[in-house]
């Protein structure tokens, strides 16, 4: 990245993180490599950027999750063109599907003129089962004829994904098991070249990014390609398909022994002039499969933002293993090999911890592996080996035998921003909270610690749900809408019960029932809403939990043996307490 380059801040949908009005416009108007700040729209983010509400998480863990979403929108089929929730009633029959005038007739009709023939619909209405199909045709302004028959009648709110045909740009390449470029990669001269040339421009310049972000691509690509890119190999031969593609291999051979009447039809069927022959007719499919006219814009998107002397050093393999997840689908994942480890001093200095700490995460699977490094970094695809941090922090504070039995409650958190995962002292927290004797023997204490922390981060990685408490209940929700109802039992679920879907990324603190100030019992309603009515008792008691971001209030009822504190002095002093937790 060339000094003084300031970060370039990206707003991107998840669903196409490359929409041609959004991100593949400004990778296209990019002259020089930069670092991206990458943020994803949420209709219930807490922050704004752009104009628009966006997902909690920033720095290098979204970054990472981009150039992942980026990949996967190369190799989409269907895209999402409206998404719309309204209010209609549906009747089908046979393979036709009516939508009947209602309250939301207009929202109806709207969406139904944007549906073309040979778009592909998806209707959720509730209550009911499903309806999926591709539009084979339209029959008056309501009235849509699916590819297969259905019978429904349903009434009341619905809601209507359209989706519309994709070109991939690469696909599933059998011959190698890895990803290669889609039949389309020759046609960039038909109705959709422009598009495709820019699509395939954008990808390179993408390619750039990732390596000036210490990002990789979300699919591996054969050495092959990378030759090309670095212009490392510019001409092939037959015996170039062997071990890339052994069926087109032995096909093109056989080609070459045809019988002249037999190419000639083959000529014939394929519009070729008389003049070609077969050898000429088996390079150019050598070409077409191993050299296709979109690396050509590829590799103009690539070296506008990176010098082609840059990279003179580097080898194709080289490159390739620092775009590509070559490690995906490793059969074992050493943590304190592939990162540089670095414990905070209070966790150093807790031979036991450290000790149960090492034991929990070797005992992983691989795929429990995967997802802590989904926890910890935002994407499962580890790192090359040395090349990043993993942070391991104890940011929290007790001070009390019933605080440090709270952060036994506790889970693990992480912040992929910067590969940070903080854990509750649980080494602490058992001795001062009488769970184990202080005179305990060095064995007990890691077999006490590896069970717990084992179970603890387990329960974090299996059940973490985002960035942030608000953006987990549902974009319909708004900022003061009640929390769902499965969000209202504990936070943190003992062993052998399931835990909430936003278990790990909630602040787990202390629950303090309260009995409201008679000053608030007068604005505050049972839904924890500002009244103004009278109509709120002024003994409601309710609990305080913390998301990441901020606090919200819950309707929780008394524990039994639980003091009942009230009083505006007490609820300042709590809240002074809650919100100096580190929320961050």
């Amino acid at each position: 990245v060339p000094e003084g380059t300031k970060p370039a801040t990206l707003v991107v949908s998840r669903d196409s993180p490359l929409d041609a009005t959004g991100a593949q416009s400004q990778l296209l108007a990019a002259s020089r490599a930069c670092i991206l700040s990458c943020y994803f729209e949420s209709a219930s983010g807490t922050k704004m950027m752009q104009g628009k509400r966006v997902e909690g998480g920033e720095g290098h863990g979204p970054r990472k999750e981009f150039f992942i979403a980026a990949s996967a929108d190369l190799m989409k089929r269907w895209r999402v063109q409206e998404v719309d929730v309204f209010t209609t009633s549906v009747v089908g029959s046979g393979n036709r599907i009516t939508f009947e005038a209602g309250s939301g007739s207009a929202e109806v009709l709207d969406i139904l003129k944007k549906t073309r023939v040979g778009d592909r619909i998806f209707l959720q209405c509730e209550g009911h089962a499903d309806i999926a199909g591709t539009v084979t045709l339209k029959v008056g302004a309501n009235t849509l004829v699916l590819d297969k028959p259905f019978v429904c009648e349903v009434s009341g709110s619905c809601r209507f994904e359209l989706q519309r045909p994709s070109v991939p740009l690469f696909e599933f390449h059998r011959g190698t098991g890895q990803t290669w470029f889609s039949a389309y990669a020759t046609e960039l001269d038909g109705s959709q070249g422009k598009d495709l040339r820019d699509r395939y421009r954008s990808l390179g310049k993408l390619m750039s990014l990732a390596l000036a972000n210490h990002c990789k691509l979300g699919f591996v690509l054969p050495t092959v390609f990378f030759r090309l890119l670095l212009r490392r190999q510019v001409s092939f031969s037959l015996e170039d398909l062997k071990g890339f593609d052994d069926a087109l291999h032995a096909s093109m051979r056989k080609c070459l022994k045809m019988k002249p009447v037999h190419f000639q039809d083959l000529k014939e069927v394929e519009g070729l002039s008389a003049e070609v022959t077969r050898e000429d007719y088996v390079q150019r499919q050598v070409l077409q499969t191993l050299s296709p006219v979109a690396m050509d814009e590829i590799r103009d998107g690539f070296e506008s933002l990176i010098s082609p002397d840059v990279l003179c050093n580097l080898t194709p393999g080289e490159l390739r293993q620092m775009l590509c997840p070559t490690d995906a689908t490793a059969k074992s994942i050493t943590i304190r090999h592939i990162f540089e480890v670095i414990l905070e001093d209070e966790m150093a200095e807790c031979p036991a911890f450290v000790e149960a700490f090492w034991s929990v995460l070797e005992r992983f699977s691989v795929e429990e592996k995967r997802l802590f490094l989904m926890f910890v970094t935002g994407v499962e695809t580890p790192p090359e080996p040395g090349t990043e941090q993993l942070l391991i922090q104890l940011p929290f504070s007790a001070f009390s035998q019933d605080e440090y039995l709270g952060m036994l409650d506790m889970l693990p958190q992480a912040h992929t921003c910067t590969n940070t995962l903080e854990l509750p002292n649980y080494h602490e927290a058992l001795l001062q909270s009488g769970r184990v004797p202080e005179d305990a023997s060095h064995a007990r204490l890691v077999k006490e610690l590896t069970n717990l922390l084992g179970f603890k981060l387990r329960l974090a990685i299996h059940e973490t749900a985002g960035y942030e408490l608000d953006g987990i209940f549902g974009a319909d929700r708004g900022p003061h809408s009640p929390a769902p109802a499965d969000a209202s039992g504990p936070v943190f679920s003992p062993p052998g019960e399931p835990a909430g879907a936003f278990a790990a990324v909630v602040r787990p603190v202390e629950l303090q029932a309260w009995r409201l100030p008679n000053c608030l019992g007068d604005e505050i309603g049972e839904d924890n809403q500002i009244q103004g009515d009278n109509s709120a008792s002024s003994v409601l008691p309710f609990s305080l939990t913390t998301s990441t971001f901020g606090a919200e209030k819950q309707c929780l009822p008394l524990k039994e043996g639980q003091e009942q504190r009230h009083g505006v002095n007490e609820l300042l002093e709590d809240l002074d307490s809650l919100l100096n937790t580190p929320a961050f």
